[in-house]
């Protein structure tokens, strides 16, 4: 019995990224058990700390690979601390990354902790703007900052936020937004002309 379990968790380890479902799940825990529901205009916050498994090949900072998956934990955070993941389940539905831009300050050093924070900036019929932060705690500076498109699948945006605080004022679109979804447009168009 030993043996069968030490080979599944071997090979669940080979074949799954175990750790990232492990953090995924901590994370969700640990909001519903201490952290209350907030609305659509309100910012979440997970926290982290750069370990030796997180840097770079010259083992001083945040790899970038790093970053992203920390972005998902932030979000799926957000989503559940919101319940726009309650109302995803409802109809069957899915958020899929369209789009993201990533613009690095500053490097996360090793053994700092450091937090991100996630926020709504702007929605549309189909897509959901998200700004993320990651800012370091030993001085509030921030050292990379993310905007996202979330694709909206079999849900719209107004199904999607339904029963939300704050939604019943959408946000204007930022300037940085509708500078970004234009060359996402002129990016498409070129790859299109290839096709």
């Amino acid at each position: 019995m030993y043996c069968f379990i030490v080979a599944l968790v071997l090979l669940s380890y080979i074949f799954f990224d175990v750790n990232y479902f492990i953090r995924v799940a901590f994370t969700i825990l640990f909001g519903r058990l201490f952290q209350k529901k907030c609305g659509v205009n309100d910012s979440t916050t997970i926290y982290g700390i750069c370990t030796t498994q997180d840097v770079d090949i010259f083992l001083r900072h945040m790899n970038n690979a790093r970053y992203v998956r920390d972005l998902d934990f932030a979000r799926f955070h957000f989503y559940d601390r919101t319940g726009i993941y309650r109302n995803i389940k409802e109809v069957d539905g899915h958020v899929l990354q369209g789009a993201s831009s990533i613009r690095y300050r500053r490097t996360i050093p090793i053994f700092n902790a450091y937090k991100v924070e996630t926020r709504l900036v702007y929605w549309e019929d189909k897509s959901l703007f998200i700004e993320q932060k990651f800012i370091t705690l030993h001085d509030g500076f921030v050292r990379a900052i993310v905007l996202s498109r979330q694709n909206l699948i079999n849900i719209d945006a107004d199904g999607l936020l339904k029963n939300i605080p704050g939604v019943e004022k959408k946000p204007e679109c930022p300037e940085e937004i509708k500078h970004w979804l234009q060359a996402i447009e002129i990016s498409s168009a070129r790859l299109r002309k290839k096709d």
